[in-house]
């Protein structure tokens, strides 16, 4: 009666810890997807960012799981491997992952550890339709707008081209983000949001397939027109127009005011009250 008492239990056992081990897999699988596919690959080469087949060998995972949280706050601290990273890959940031826990990010290196040994299956690639470049330009500017409501990208960025209205400043210039990043890598962010404002912008205004492809044709061509050496102007404009600005509302402070610098607030209440002495 023991003996099947004990194995009942050791069956139990066996069954919760292999089915917490798929949940496990599966939750580790899920960040990957939701926040590493956009930038990496498991054994594909470079993306955005590094190739992390094997990235467990490579590095402490204590210090794996500093810089998966901040990598940023690792860079500052003065590593120096983390800053040349940082240099080595165009200087993107990688984003923050605050949210993730110790354990998620160890399932997330074991779910990394696991599909390094059968990189054919892991991809961060990016399949789309053929593109069109000129309705990429009109979907980047916002002459047409994006299926699912979504902000025109220059709300953000900006590019230099020739007969091209310069477009936002809070965003990188994306004159020569296809040199940068490459063709797919470009693909890969627009579709994976993996810059936290991005990823407010678009999560309810998800951006179709055929869009990315069309957006990402766009930057191919102004990649390819555009001069090597891109200085963005769109400082300057926003600098004069300041300026400008400024000189205006002080030309209006004066015009209407201008009584009011010359007399006392209450000249006009003085002589009245002088006139009925």
């Amino acid at each position: 009666m023991k003996i099947a008492f004990h194995f009942l239990n050791a069956s139990a056992f066996i069954f919760l810890y292999l089915n917490n081990i798929a949940f496990a897999q599966d939750d580790a699988e899920k960040i990957f997807q939701e926040t590493c596919v956009a930038c990496h690959t498991i054994g594909k080469g470079k993306l955005i960012g590094p190739d992390l087949a094997n990235i467990q060998n490579r590095h402490p995972e204590d210090w794996l799981i500093k810089f998966i949280k901040s990598s940023q706050t690792v860079i500052n601290s003065g590593d120096k491997y983390a800053d040349s990273l940082f240099k080595a890959y165009n200087q993107i940031p990688m984003p923050d992952h605050p949210k993730l826990s110790d354990g998620q990010i160890k399932a997330l290196l074991a779910y990394i550890s696991e599909k390094s040994l059968a990189p054919a299956t892991a991809t961060a690639s990016v399949e789309l339709p053929p593109g069109n470049s000129k309705r990429g330009q009109e979907l980047f500017v916002g002459s047409i707008r994006f299926a699912n409501s979504g902000a025109a990208c220059n709300s953000c960025h900006n590019v230099e081209m020739q007969g091209y209205l310069s477009g936002g400043a809070l965003g990188k210039d994306l004159t020569h983000a296809v040199t940068r990043l490459s063709a797919s890598g470009v693909a890969g962010i627009i579709s994976g949001l993996p810059f936290p404002q991005m990823k407010e912008t678009y999560t309810s205004h998800p951006v179709t397939p055929q869009e990315i492809a069309d957006v990402t044709a766009f930057l191919i061509s102004v990649d390819k027109q555009a001069p090597e050496q891109v200085t963005s102007t769109v400082g300057n404009y926003l600098f004069a127009g300041g300026i400008s600005g400024l000189i205006v509302l002080l030309g209006l402070y004066s015009f209407f005011w201008i009584k009011r610098k010359k007399r006392p607030v209450n000249f006009s209440v003085f002589r009245r009250q002088i006139k009925s002495v």
